[in-house]
């Protein structure tokens, strides 16, 4: 079981990415989703090189309650998986018995001190080795899709001008709509209809007006637990994982701890390592829980990874 190594020498920027772990108690048994948490964190830590960050792109709760909290919380004692840490919130982050505020707030306690953060709000951003990571999050409850309100979308656009060409990483759980095959890939049945089902919601079109605007701009999502899929579904099937539209190149994730769908990989326990160099940005996918680099999916150009030279 190797340890992750960068596919090149010299990396200004690295982390280990997931997506939906949906830590719940009431799982039948929760020890599982717990265990592929801890696998990934893990496997980031044993990496050849410390990675910088480590991300997820929201749903690391089922619901936002304080019981699946601490039980995140917990899988994250103990182990240094990075030198950064930024969890992204999920709209089942934002569910709770008790009302969507309660879960927000339970949301910015225990993601602060899982990270070693002060966040006041749902979205966010920091700089790490001079590039910028930009956090999206829901200002209110709107069921599966986001809501960001005007506020936060001046404030993306103006993140991004400040990146002034250099590589910007935005991390929403939400991807845009109609993207990675949506809204028929939301599900198994592929019985979803709205052009909106499974994506960001009303605002979409306002984010990809201000993605489109800015040079060299990566955009995260997950949500829709599709599986990793490469060239060959995009042949098939006109979607894939990882997709460039007009200069913006976006990435979807799957389910790190519940099943997936629609992807040529379904297995659980997968995720990302993004690479940054000096005049390029490297996408590998990796198995966490085995611990190996995922070699048999075309990406792009007929390599198992998407490399991006920057412009």
């Amino acid at each position: 079981m190797p340890n992750a190594v960068t596919l090149y020498p010299n990396a200004r920027f690295t982390a280990f990415i997931t997506s939906d772990n949906h830590i719940d108690l009431k799982h039948s048994c929760p020890a599982v989703p717990a265990a592929f948490l801890t696998a990934s964190l893990k496997d980031s830590a044993k990496s050849a090189r410390l990675p910088d960050a480590y991300i997820t792109v929201g749903d690391t709760t089922s619901r936002g309650e304080t019981g699946n909290w601490e039980l995140a919380a917990e899988c994250f004692r103990g182990i240094k998986p990075a030198r950064h840490i930024f969890l992204t919130v999920g709209n089942h982050d934002l569910w709770g018995d008790n009302g969507f505020e309660a879960a927000k707030d339970n949301y910015l306690k225990y993601s602060n001190a899982i990270c070693g953060t002060d966040h006041t709000g749902t979205w966010f951003s920091h700089e790490v080795n001079g590039y910028r990571l930009i956090f999206l999050g829901n200002t209110e409850d709107a069921g599966c899709e986001a809501h960001l309100g005007q506020s936060q979308l001046d404030w993306l656009g103006a993140e991004l001008d400040a990146a002034a060409g250099r590589p910007a990483f935005v991390f929403c759980h939400q991807s845009l709509n109609g993207r990675h095959g949506l809204p028929r890939t939301w599900d198994r049945e592929e019985s979803a209809t709205d052009p909106m089902e499974g994506g960001i919601g009303t605002e979409s079109d306002s984010v990809a007006a201000i993605l489109k605007a800015h040079k060299n701009v990566f955009y995260f999502s997950g949500h829709s637990h599709m599986g990793l899929c490469g060239e060959e579904k995009k042949r098939a099937e006109g979607y894939a994982s990882f997709e460039q539209e007009d200069g913006v190149t976006l990435i979807n994730l799957p389910s790190l701890a519940c099943g997936n769908h629609h992807g040529d990989l379904r297995s659980r326990g997968l995720g990302l390592i993004l690479e940054v160099y000096a005049d390029r940005v490297v996408i590998r996918m990796r198995d966490f829980t085995r611990r190996r680099m995922i070699r048999r999916v075309a990406v792009c150009g007929g390599k198992p990874y998407w490399e991006q030279t920057l412009k």
